[in-house]
């Protein structure tokens, strides 16, 4: 049986790798939770408003005034009961812009200002007023929370492109670890035999081996060199990511084109800069070259992991 997949993220914050708790399904589940809860609070407002002004209206009429200080209280402590609710949302609706989207919610309306004088002259009249002030910010929460539901909607989708802009699967099929050839970092030159800088990660593998992106994006370059790169393809994610694709024998976009994760984009060759055939794939955040291996999150379980990072991280001879 497969393990438990451990998915990872580069946090530029702490300049460091860290494990993805809060992902594109944990996203949509809290935010569609909020919304459902939302909705069933200004249906039950919609509701209880309409029963209060049809039992109001029928105050004039009424003979027995006991029975309708009756209705005005219990109308008063389901309006309360209604408030309770809201607010116990709008609490909720904070831990979710500060805990997952670190950003401000939305001010609260200002009710300051409201005259109820008119109202403090009809009989009852203290308790009509009281009621009609829990009615005033009952519907200023409503108000916030519509506008509310608005922003998180767009901050959620800001979040889910975010976390598709971000590298997450091999660009070669790689199930059996077996085609790595030399990982990221300070590694031998095949051509001058000495230690240099290696600034991504070469994968070998036959000539016209499928090769996919690994994140949705936009393509930036495809170019062909006589030396370094070759043919190579390299797509813009935005959020600060791009990712490079070296040596390939032939392309399979367009500069322009968009693209989405696990889409073909061109063939392994032997371009460029090259000691055999194989895959030179670079992943970069503001320009920044990144070890690929931790980027790896859709493909590995955490055992398969582990071995990656291993493999990744041996002594061997670059190919470019």
């Amino acid at each position: 049986m497969a393990g438990k997949r451990t998915k990872y993220f580069y946090n530029p914050k702490t300049l460091s790798f860290e494990k993805v708790s809060e992902h594109k399904s944990y996203v949509r589940w809290r935010f569609f939770g909020t919304t459902s809860l939302f909705l069933v609070t200004v249906v039950g407002l919609s509701f209880l408003l309409s029963y209060f002004y049809v039992n109001y209206s029928l105050l004039p009429s009424q003979q027995n005034t006991g029975a309708v200080l009756k209705e005005l209280r219990n109308s008063q402590r389901q309006i309360q009961a209604l408030e309770d609710r809201l607010l116990n949302l709008e609490d909720k609706d904070v831990s979710i812009y500060r805990g997952i989207f670190n950003v401000d919610p939305p001010k609260p309306i200002d009710l300051r200002g409201k005259d109820y004088s008119e109202l403090s002259k009809m009989p009852y009249g203290r308790l009509v007023v009281r009621i009609q002030q829990k009615l005033d910010s009952l519907n200023a929460l409503s108000e916030k929370q519509e506008k509310s539901y608005l922003k998180l909607e767009k901050l959620a989708q800001n979040r889910i492109k975010a976390i598709d802009a971000i590298p997450a699967i091999m660009p070669v099929a790689n199930k059996d670890l077996k085609r790595w050839a030399s990982g990221f970092g300070y590694r031998l030159d095949p051509f001058y035999h000495t230690p240099s800088f290696h600034p991504g990660m070469d994968f070998t593998a036959e000539v016209g081996t499928e090769v996919y992106a690994t994140a949705a994006g936009t393509v930036q370059i495809t170019k062909s060199e006589a030396w370094s790169y070759g043919n190579h393809v390299i797509i813009d994610h935005g959020y600060g990511y791009t990712t490079l694709y070296g040596h390939l024998s032939r392309f399979a976009v367009r500069p322009g084109q968009k693209v989405t994760r696990g889409q073909l984009v061109g063939y392994v060759g032997n371009t460029g800069r090259s000691t055999g055939p194989h895959l030179h794939y670079e992943v970069r955040k503001f320009k920044n070259p990144l070890n690929p291996a931790f980027f790896y999150r859709n493909d590995l379980t955490d055992e398969q992991y582990q071995r990656m990072i291993e493999l990744s991280q041996r002594e061997a001879t670059r190919f470019d």
